[in-house]
């Protein structure tokens, strides 16, 4: 019983790593995209968004 125990622990683990990788690399895109917006704005001679 103590084993399953430990088994479900760790899959728990797992998952909400894999949820913290998953919500990280959004974050990532985001800013990334958020970032080129950005950079196209000043390479375009506008004023970018603050």
């Amino acid at each position: 019983m103590h084993d399953m125990a430990a088994k479900v622990d760790a899959l728990m683990a797992e998952v909400e790593l894999r949820n913290t990788v998953v919500a990280m690399c959004a974050f990532v895109e985001r800013y990334a995209t958020d970032f080129r917006s950005r950079s196209r704005s000043r390479s375009q001679g506008g004023a970018a968004a603050v």
